[in-house]
């Protein structure tokens, strides 16, 4: 179905108060978060790739992704204020990035703006339903959702919603039901056939992984910035990459919280009366 017009005045009322929260909440974090880091440099540090690795066994292996997959269902909604980069993508410059998401119903909702505050692309996965807003191009595009759909718009990325879930969250993705093994200082992943799904990169300290990698898919994600909220442990930065990837996409998240309330007006998209309706359904083969 295709984006619901909305009255902007309308929308802008009932959305208030949900972002002044998401201000707040930001404003008080940063005032905490910035002398916190000056005092404590060397816990705020990256984490780099390089550097020796430990070794694990395969009880460490399975534990360490029984953590991964118990923390990643201990939120069933999130929000994210952050920058968002993608070099050669629109205006090759860094953007502002919201992000709202419910699981059940799987529902989440993706805006980027310029960082003067010019609305660029808004994103919505509903119900199974795509809909996107580009503002550029004055097209408002339908169609369901899949990975392949999705990756028109985010620069070559196919990402399924275990992926869009726990990657937009700053979590690792776990491949469901996937039997454990141990390679080397990481863990890897396989089906029932012995195929490698996943692989998770480990630190030299610490089982929060570094990188992620799927080879199917010849995409990784990288994780760096660890922080904590709400007892959930996430990375402020995330980088996916990849040689199917037109383009990198790098995410620094400012300020994230797990299992909001979120007003239900957030999942609408506000279609602007000149843009015209695109359905994708129509014009590619299934």
């Amino acid at each position: 179905m295709p984006p619901r017009q909305v009255d902007p005045s309308y929308q802008s009322i009932r959305l208030f108060s949900f972002y002044l929260q998401v201000y707040k909440v930001w404003i008080s974090r940063a005032l905490i978060f910035i002398p916190l880091c000056l005092i404590l440099s060397a816990g705020c540090a990256t984490i780099h790739p390089s550097g020796p690795q430990k070794q694990i066994g395969i009880h460490d292996a399975e534990k360490i992704v029984s953590d991964l997959k118990e923390k990643n269902g201990a939120y069933s909604s999130f929000y994210t204020l952050g920058v968002v980069s993608i070099k050669g993508w629109v205006l090759d410059a860094d953007a502002d990035i919201l992000i709202a998401g419910n699981k059940e119903p799987f529902t989440v909702k993706i805006e980027i703006t310029h960082r003067m505050g010019t609305p660029i692309l808004h994103i919505l996965i509903r119900e199974g339903i795509l809909n996107v807003l580009s503002f550029q191009e004055k097209l408002a595009y339908t169609c369901r959702f899949t990975p392949e759909a999705l990756s028109l718009f985010l620069s070559g990325l196919k990402l399924d919603q275990d992926m869009i879930w726990s990657s937009l969250s700053g979590r690792p993705p776990v491949t469901a039901d996937a039997l454990v093994n141990v390679s080397g200082s990481g863990i890897s992943l396989t089906d029932d056939k012995g195929i490698e799904t996943e692989a998770i990169y480990l630190p030299p300290e610490g089982s929060f992984p570094k990188k992620i990698a799927f080879p199917g898919e010849s995409l990784e994600i990288a994780y760096s910035e660890l922080n904590e909220e709400s007892g959930i442990p996430y990375a402020g930065r995330i980088n996916i990459s990849g040689k199917k990837i037109e383009r990198n996409l790098t995410m620094d998240i400012k300020t994230i919280s797990f299992n909001p309330s979120i007003p239900e007006e957030i999942f609408e998209l506000e279609k602007p009366s000149s843009f015209k309706t695109v359905n994708l359904d129509e014009t590619r083969p299934d």
